[in-house]
């Protein structure tokens, strides 16, 4: 039964030695990774359709107006060619056209 023992003794610190880094520095510890929370992609603005009294816009080929929410972003308003989108206090303008309009 002492042999059992010390076996189990060693492997226990083969273990405990194949969880450190040799290599390392004295008092060095690894960090852990740090959580990194980043917000859903933005949709892509397809099209806005405008009428007298509201507008409309189409995200990721889903109708959405004013107030609505899409991939976690509240659409904040809609004008004839883009539409403002807010997340936790910050926005993103969609534009329907590219501002590198080339000739």
């Amino acid at each position: 039964m002492v042999a059992g023992l010390a076996i189990s003794s060693l492997l226990h610190a083969v273990n405990v030695q194949a969880q450190q880094d040799p290599t390392a520095p004295l008092g060095w510890q690894k960090k852990s990774p740090s959580v990194v929370v980043s917000a859903p992609p933005l949709p892509q603005l397809q099209s806005v359709i405008c009428e007298p009294q509201h507008c409309r816009a189409i995200l990721n080929g889903q109708t959405v107006r004013v107030g609505s929410y899409i991939k976690g972003y509240t659409v904040s308003r809609i004008s004839d060619s883009s539409v403002i989108l807010t997340r936790n206090k910050k926005q993103w303008q969609l534009s329907l056209f590219s501002a590198d309009i080339k000739q």
